[in-house]
């Protein structure tokens, strides 16, 4: 039997124009490198219907690559996308939904981190600008950077998004909080160098590479941030004057701790597959700012910088992503009664709270 995948994708009437664009390419570039190294490839779009749009597809004979996204009210979120995937039986690349929910929910990822007392730098999550209060938000904690609790991509971020005192993160946190109906992080601003680290595998992961973005074309410490911007808008100054570099300069003992940091976050957060984990220094020492399951897989994306800077080509990239699938699939199958390698169990959560 040819090998056979299917890619997996969602758009719909509440997808942007530039994400529309950017998944359309995304798939042709998949689709093309993976045909050219063997495989039958399948781009399937997910509209409303994710069980319908796989039913001409048997598990048994086709591997998943989940390149869904989506907001928790899309049918392809990519956390219903991977439990509906596991529930028909299909082996697929990524994350579980457990981990895709909890990194969407950076209150829930931060938990988690400092359940496994990976560092990541101070925070509290708010429902409401009157909960910022003094005793809550130290001086010590400005400048902050204040965003929505609950997305992804960079949305709300822009260069109001830090603050420099307890004023600035209460009318920030009413902006964020009415414009996208959700809590807000606060979070200690970390004025560094930001590296994203591109981690891959299950059992064992490793470090791909590392990228680095940095921010000396810019004085003011409001502008120093990769802001909506600057990821999504290549006529802004933000986006052509914040390069990214890989693989990053750094020293052979800030390399080794970056690498250990962000696979202690990786495994932490039942990452499997691919992942890439961004992080900022705190007085030289690496801090966790986010996680990334099921991250972006563009070619001009950092994760495959990482691996063409590690001597891959991108078909070479993708390909090895659905091997680690596959391979955790059969260890699976072999061990009936244990979890796979690399899943997760989570915590009993509370309420959402200050903390």
């Amino acid at each position: 039997m040819r090998q056979r995948v299917v890619l997996l994708y969602g758009v719909d009437e509440q997808s942007h124009d530039f994400e529309v664009a950017a998944t359309r390419a995304l798939i042709g570039n998949a689709s093309a490198a993976l045909a050219a190294r063997g495989w039958v490839v399948e781009p399937v779009e997910v509209n409303h219907d994710l069980v319908g749009a796989l039913k001409p597809y048997s598990p048994d004979d086709w591997l998943v690559f989940n390149l869904c996204e989506g907001s928790p009210a899309q049918a392809f979120y990519y956390a219903k996308t991977a439990r509906v995937l596991s529930a028909m039986g299909y082996t697929f690349t990524g994350a579980d939904h457990v981990s895709l929910d909890v990194t969407q929910f950076k209150w829930k990822m931060k938990r988690v981190l400092q359940q496994h007392n990976v560092p990541t730098p101070r925070w509290s999550v708010v429902e409401a600008p009157g909960d910022i209060r003094p005793d809550l938000l130290p001086d010590s904690l400005f400048p902050a950077i204040v965003k929505p609790a609950n997305e992804h991509c960079s949305y709300g971020i822009t260069r109001d998004s830090v603050v420099m005192d307890l004023d600035g993160a209460q009318s920030q946190a009413a902006r964020i909080i009415e414009q996208f109906n959700g809590p807000a992080l606060i979070e200690e601003f970390l004025d560094s160098p930001e590296y994203n680290v591109s981690v891959w595998g299950s059992a064992r992961p490793q470090v791909l590479g590392i990228s680095t973005m940095t921010y000396d074309a810019f004085d003011d410490v409001r502008d120093r941030l990769c802001t909506f911007e600057a990821k999504w808008d290549p006529s802004s100054e933000p986006y052509q004057r914040i390069p990214a570099i890989c693989p990053a300069p750094v020293s052979p003992e800030l390399k080794a701790e970056i690498e250990a940091v962000a696979i202690a976050a990786y495994t932490a957060l039942g990452c499997r597959d691919y992942g890439r984990i961004d992080l900022r220094l705190k007085h030289g020492r690496p801090m966790v700012l986010d996680v990334n399951s099921n991250c972006d897989v563009c070619p001009d994306g950092g994760f495959a910088a990482a691996a063409v800077a590690a001597g891959l080509t991108y078909g070479e990239m993708m390909e090895q992503i659905m091997r680690f699938a596959l391979e955790r699939s059969r260890q699976v199958a072999a061990r009936p009664s244990e979890a796979g390698p690399g899943v997760w169990v989570p915590q009993t959560e509370g309420a959402l709270a200050v903390v």
